[in-house]
């Protein structure tokens, strides 16, 4: 019995807490930045870019290394089980004058012995330090420039989500204005039943009014399908499953400052964009002085200490220090194929830097002739919105006073929402336009 109790027991309390965990698994509720921060963390093609800046990294360090000292230490062991010694007797090889060569018998090789041989040989590079370094600088630039790539990827992605979030918010303003539209139909047709039950106007009049409604909600479903839209694509950006409901929380509107046409133009120099150009300008010229140092041979420092107890006549411990020569006199042609194709990677990076610079003053000349034109629409919008604000509430005080009709008052709240909706819009239009020309800038 009491099992069964404690079954029924846990059974409620996963019944209960089922909802709980299903509420919160599939709504959320997002600001603007929370959408930013998310889209950023969540993206896979920064996390790519970001491993690209990692990866050139490690490769300067590994290409750094070759300017290291190299040393190389060995060790050999054996053990012989011959017990024959091979031995050069005295005079063996014949006799100058009274002196037997050799002198001394010599053992050339003791049977039964433990062998031990070891060195350690060390080597400086010299000339290759020139291409080791440029060869250093050149990457050093690469990762600045995959660096730029990644800020201009990211500042990218924020203007994204937060010109989607924007599209939301002004389609929910439509979406409003689209209701207040149907109400307002409703109304209308409604006055006009009253007035067909009393025999104050035909049936026939309504069906146009009928035919009007069905429009008017057949434009509330299309601005609803675009809303549904705009909240998949935003959530398939920040990598939510389709399961999660969406909500954009409510948030001021700050208008954007829109500095002079100058400033854009002089700050242009902070593009991303144009300053990872330049970087692999720089790399390209550091790559280019890199294939001309090849053309020097490797020259180095060597030094070395070996141990031996193999030769008894020998010494066990020698050592040496001397200097290393290597040229490959004919790889001339293989360090001008690579001389050339330097070069090619320069003046690619070069016209590459042109393009970027000219195309990015084009962007800013285009994009600030939007952000006076989206200051103009702002303003006028505005302006319409005040005047129906003003009227509407004058309405309303009619309807307070019993002079006009709730229908009259709808027919108002419409042309307000309307204008509402257009001054919102207009708004974000225009901090788009602003946010647009901050990016290109680099901000």
């Amino acid at each position: 019995m009491v099992n069964k109790l404690i079954s029924q027991f846990s059974l409620l309390c996963v019944l209960l807490c089922i909802p709980i965990v299903i509420t919160a698994q599939t709504s959320e509720t997002l600001s603007l930045d929370k959408a930013k921060s998310l889209a950023l963390s969540q993206n896979k093609l920064l996390e790519i870019q970001q491993e690209k800046v990692n990866e050139l990294e490690f490769k300067k360090d590994e290409t750094g290394a070759n300017s290291l000292p190299m040393l190389y230490l060995t060790g050999n062991y054996a053990h012989a089980f011959n017990s024959d010694n091979i031995i050069i007797p005295q005079g063996a090889l014949g006799t100058i004058g009274e002196y037997y060569i050799p002198g001394e018998s010599l053992t050339i090789y003791e049977g039964k012995q433990d062998m031990f041989t070891g060195g350690l040989l060390a080597y400086q590079p010299l000339t290759q330090l020139l291409r080791v370094n440029n060869g250093v600088k050149a990457i050093e630039a690469q990762v600045e420039a995959e660096r730029f790539k990644l800020k201009a990827a990211q500042a990218k992605i924020e203007n994204n989500i937060e010109k989607l979030f924007y599209a939301i918010k002004i389609q929910e303003k439509k979406l409003e204005a689209a209701q207040t539209n149907i109400n307002w139909v409703k109304a209308k047709l409604y006055d006009l039943e009253s007035a067909v039950i009393a025999k104050e106007t035909q049936e026939v009049n309504s069906i146009g009014l009928k035919a009007d409604l069905a429009d008017k909600k057949h434009k509330y479903l299309l601005e609803e399908i675009a809303l549904e839209n705009y909240l998949a694509d935003l959530k398939t950006t920040l990598m939510l499953p389709d399961s999660i409901n969406i909500t954009l929380a409510e948030q001021p509107i700050e208008i954007y400052t829109l500095n002079s046409k100058n400033y854009y133009l002089n700050q242009a120099n902070n593009n991303n964009e144009l300053l990872g150009a330049k970087k692999q300008i720089e790399a390209a010229d550091y790559g280019t002085k890199a294939s001309k140092n090849a053309y020097l041979p490797d020259l180095g420092i060597t030094g070395a200490v070996t141990y031996q107890n193999l030769i008894s006549e020998l010494p066990n411990t020698n050592y040496f220090l001397g200097v290393n020569l290597t040229w490959n006199v004919l790889g001339f042609v293989k360090h001008r194929a690579q001389l050339g194709e330097s070069i090619s990677k320069l003046n690619q990076a070069e016209a590459y830097a042109e393009h970027t610079e000219t195309t990015l003053k084009a962007d800013i000349e285009k994009g600030y002739r939007n952000a006076i034109q989206a200051k103009k629409l702002m303003e006028v919008a505005l302006e319409a919105y005040n005047f129906r604000l003003e009227e509407y509430r004058i309405k309303t005080d009619g309807l307070e006073t019993g002079l006009l009709t709730q229908k009259d008052v709808l027919e108002t709240k419409y042309a307000l929402d309307k204008a509402e909706q257009d001054a919102y819009a207009s708004r974000l239009n225009f901090n788009m336009a602003v946010l647009d020309l901050n990016t290109l800038i680099g901000k």
